[in-house]
């Protein structure tokens, strides 16, 4: 199929491509909506270096949601936002060796990439562990999907 430069593509349909939506990158911006998902934020902070304390790593979601969240937060764009605005408060951009090559870590770049995967994340109604590393200290962002059924925390109730 020939296209000309002007030519827009509508549909599911890319480069002359038929796609479904598997391969669709804008199938699943709304399963969050689906699913009736809203995240509760938690961060916690530790020395570089050091291991998270009892009842406060990855696997201690059901510990963490019996806390009182930091932000609750309603949208994929309030959770890419949320850790963004974590994010820039923290990092130390830095040069890090990935394979063979250099990258710049922290930096404009980097942040815009993460904004984007945070937000197609969130829009599957997905949870999001990360982390971020400043010279000293390490933070934890724990960003926990529940639905408004498995919520018992009374900060969503005034949201």
């Amino acid at each position: 199929m020939t296209r000309f430069p002007n030519e827009r593509i509508t549909g599911t349909e890319t480069l002359g491509l038929a796609m479904t939506s598997e391969d669709n990158p804008f199938a699943d911006l709304d399963s969050w909506r689906e699913l009736g998902v809203h995240w509760h934020a938690y961060m916690t902070t530790r020395p570089r270096g050091k291991s998270p304390q009892p009842g406060q790593g990855v696997g201690d979601r059901d510990k963490r949601l019996a806390q009182t969240p930091l932000a609750v937060l309603r949208s994929p764009r309030e959770v890419e936002q949320w850790i963004d605005k974590q994010t820039r408060e923290y990092v130390e951009p830095v040069e890090v060796r990935a394979g063979s090559e250099w990258v710049r870590v922290g930096d404009e770049a980097d942040l815009a990439h993460l904004r984007r995967a945070n937000y197609r994340i969130a829009c599957r109604g997905d949870s999001i562990y990360t982390d971020i590393y400043s010279s000293s200290t390490h933070h934890d962002l724990y960003v926990e999907s529940v639905t408004d059924d498995q919520c018992t925390n009374t900060a969503c109730k005034n949201v």
